[in-house]
């Protein structure tokens, strides 16, 4: 039996989002929030950004990033754009979870190999 997968217009999306979480190392949630906003500048101009958001829990332990792309192309010009400064952030939080979801191509998993990402696969649903 075929899934129930569709959005609005009846055909599956092509996003592609993950959510990234991160413990925030002691002493770091103020350089974080400065190079967030680094991060924010530099992905604003990018075409293909649907969602982009940077929270932190409410203990201020935990980063949480929502990032979601229009296909997997526009991620892939994301992670290209954000490269330069990706070890800074790395620096200020250990990345805990990194779970990848829609429709993700070839291409996108073989670049987005070494990173702690898992992936999934929808198999029903919708969107709007």
């Amino acid at each position: 039996q075929e899934p129930i997968i569709k959005q609005g217009t009846g055909d599956m999306t092509k996003n592609v989002y993950w959510v990234l979480k991160a413990t925030i190392g002691e002493g770091n949630l103020e350089p974080l929030k400065s190079l967030a906003q680094r991060f924010c500048e530099a992905t604003q101009s990018e075409e293909g950004v649907i969602a982009y958001e940077w929270s932190v829990s409410d203990d201020e332990s935990t980063l949480h990033i929502l990032e979601r792309f229009a296909d997997s192309t526009a991620a892939l010009t994301h992670l290209e754009n954000v490269g330069p400064i990706l070890p800074e952030l790395m620096a200020l939080a250990t990345p805990t979870v990194m779970e990848c979801y829609g429709a993700i191509d070839g291409n996108f998993r073989e670049a987005t190999k070494r990173l702690p990402m898992s992936y999934t696969t929808m198999f029903a649903g919708f969107h709007r």
